[in-house]
């Protein structure tokens, strides 16, 4: 075989392992997106799931503080909580929206900042949520005792709870700045893992798959 037939052979040979790659990493690449769509799927549900547990609560707690305005801790109470529960559907809405908004067929790399997005609010935004029940399981518990028992809460529990809930919180935010800090990059690693929950992480691991495929 002369030296150009070889060169025309080794070039036709090298065309087909590219395309035989390429045709690889589409079939990858499509099979790890479908599995990516139903690992995100049961945290849709769960989102929903809180949607219409908050639209739920705020309705609740709305009818307690307007029918309890001549008390003015009970109508603080009712109106606390119903904040809370407004911003426990802002958040639900905004991950649906974060999840809905992900174009499974578009490139991968717009899929992997879509999926970032979604991240980036499960670890740095809707854990926030949790803070405010340093203090607001006074007003819950105030709700409790007046639905329930028909007595308001004796005001000794505010005065105990409201020092300790201030330094719980402050406790808290001091922990989450502290965890991240670069020399301890591992412990943050770990709440954000924590925070993004499973579904995240294991649509992550679909991404991480196929860039994998893709640089070997």
């Amino acid at each position: 075989m002369e030296l150009d037939e070889l060169k025309v052979a080794w070039q036709t040979l090298d065309r087909r392992l590219q395309q035989q790659t390429a045709l690889n990493l589409q079939l990858l690449t499509e099979t790890r997106i479908d599995k990516l769509r139903s690992r995100l799927r049961p945290l849709w549900f769960w989102q929903l799931l809180q949607l219409l547990t908050g639209v739920a609560l705020t309705v609740l707690f709305a009818r307690f503080w307007v029918a309890n305005t001549d008390s003015p801790a009970l109508l603080a109470s009712g109106l606390l909580m119903h904040a809370w529960s407004v911003l426990l559907i802002i958040s639900s809405v905004m991950e649906l929206l974060l999840i809905t908004r992900i174009d499974y067929a578009g490139p991968v790399l717009t899929i992997q900042k879509s999926l970032a997005q979604l991240r980036l609010w499960r670890t740095r935004v809707a854990p926030w949520l949790g803070l405010p029940f340093w203090l607001l399981w006074m007003p819950l518990v105030a709700i409790a005792f007046k639905q329930l028992f028909g007595v308001q809460m004796h005001p000794v529990v505010y005065y105990v709870g409201i020092p300790i809930g201030v330094a719980g919180m402050l406790a808290t935010v001091w922990f989450h700045f502290w965890a991240h800090r670069p020399q301890r990059r591992h412990i943050g690693e770990a709440i954000d893992a924590g925070s993004a929950g499973r579904s995240v992480a294991r649509a992550q691991q679909c991404l991480d798959e196929i860039a994998r495929f893709g640089q070997e």
